[in-house]
């Protein structure tokens, strides 16, 4: 290996001479800025160039090899100039052509004869067929390893062994960087800038998000949202920071409910929030009961923490089945899957699946804080055709909850170092608020 220096007005132009002069293989292994001239050996009126130091493998490294072909090129054209008005044009040439088919005795011989005849000053080594094989070498040797690169970016072969290593699948990781290649010049390969934020990009593109719990709902009607997710997913925490943001900061009327009534701590948790927000909750016992408060309830939000059941006890589905046909047809119900952003790639996946069978849309991802990255997450919701409706960030009612956002969870996708720094919302009463 070689190693020259290469000074241009900036770095495109010396990529560009490095790939004339030196081709494909050449590699950029140091790039500086450098001041020449100024007056009175100071810095004013100095002019300012780009120098990147390449390595050379040595048979790619022929001066003599480069420069033959350059000299080659500028005299083929500088003789193709002089020659021009001697040259035959074309339909000067296709007369004599037609002439000698329709004699059927011409042969190709005899034509290249014939046009060195008509023009004896035109040799035949550079007849116009030999010219164009010339441009063509010279063209995928030189030229076209500038318009397009061969070599893969470091940086998006660092990005694919991250995102594997994270849990993303081969497939999703090929799919996202390969898109990501075909939109980004060689230049900006070398930017390890500009290919996370084509990633990041991407990454926008593919996620859904819809934080309106209202989203959807009619003239006259009612919304219903049944949170559900594994045991230790964070609903009844989640629950208590909705029906604050709604109520307190929104000035909706919220009602609170429970089906959980296997751990009472939880009940009595929910209850004094409830209680410290002045608004209704009810722990549901008997469906006959809860029917009755469902007709007396003039809220315009019911948020229903479930139990934490085992997604694999066919137990939970009856159950929901049960819950849900109280509800008469002027309210909206939906379920919300709430999950740990801490839950393993594995275990994600057979609760997207498992909660199938009751049916859901929109997600809530929680415990985010606690997380080292969510790419394995970000590909799940994807592939199931997910929405993203908020993002818990901590234990703190009502402030560690924010609405979900394309460009939140695409950066922490790319930069998973910044969910550290994620903050709650600072909340304000609504003046609506009783």
């Amino acid at each position: 290996m070689d190693f020259v220096k290469i000074r241009g007005k900036d770095i495109q132009d010396c990529f560009m001479q490095m790939k004339m002069k030196y081709g494909p293989e050449a590699h950029v292994y140091e790039q500086r800025v450098v001041t020449e001239g100024g007056l009175f050996g100071s810095k004013l009126f100095a002019k300012k160039y780009v120098e990147i130091e390449v390595g050379v493998p040595e048979q790619q490294n022929s001066k003599d090899r480069v420069e033959k072909k350059l000299q080659d090129l500028k005299n083929l054209l500088r003789q193709k100039s002089e020659e021009e008005p001697k040259r035959k044009s074309l339909n000067d040439i296709q007369p004599i052509l037609a002439k000698e088919k329709e004699k059927k005795f011409f042969s190709e011989d005899s034509l290249t004869e014939e046009v060195s005849n008509e023009n004896s000053s035109y040799p035949l080594d550079e007849e116009i067929p030999k010219t164009k094989e010339l441009g063509i070498s010279f063209k995928d040797e030189i030229i076209k390893p500038i318009s397009k690169p061969t070599q893969d970016s470091i940086f998006l072969r660092r990005l694919k062994e991250r995102f594997i290593k994270e849990g993303l699948s081969a497939d999703y990781t090929e799919e996202i960087l390969s898109k990501a290649d075909k939109h980004l010049s060689y230049i900006d390969k070398a930017k390890s800038s500009v290919v996370n934020e084509k990633v990041a990009h991407i990454f926008e593109e593919r996620i859904s998000t819809d934080p309106d719990l209202f989203s959807g709902v009619g003239r006259g009607q009612r919304k219903v949202i049944f949170l559900i997710g594994p045991t230790g997913s964070g609903k009844t925490t989640t629950i208590a920071k909705l029906a604050a943001k709604y109520f307190l900061h929104m000035g909706r009327m919220v009602s609170l409910y429970t089906t959980d009534n296997y751990r009472i701590a939880a009940i009595e948790q929910l209850k004094r929030y409830a209680d410290t927000m002045e608004i209704p909750f009810q722990a549901v016992k008997d469906i006959r009961k809860f029917k009755e408060n469902l007709d007396r309830d003039g809220s315009e939000l019911i948020l229903i923490d479930t139990a934490g059941y085992n997604h694999k006890n066919s137990d939970f589905y009856s159950k929901m089945e049960m819950y849900t046909e109280a509800f008469s047809e002027n309210d909206q119900v939906e379920n919300i899957l709430v999950f740990s952003a801490t839950a393993s790639a594995s275990n994600l996946k057979s609760v997207f699946e498992a909660y199938e069978k009751i049916g859901y849309k929109r997600l809530i991802l929680t415990k985010l804080d606690e997380a080292e990255c969510i790419s394995s997450i970000i590909e799940l919701a994807d592939t199931h055709n997910k929405t993203f409706t908020y993002l818990s960030i901590g234990q703190e009612v009502p402030f560690d909850i924010i609405p979900a956002s394309k460009k939140v969870l695409s950066e922490l996708v790319v930069y998973p170092e910044k969910i550290k720094d994620i903050k709650g919302e600072a909340f304000t009463f609504s003046n609506n608020t009783p």
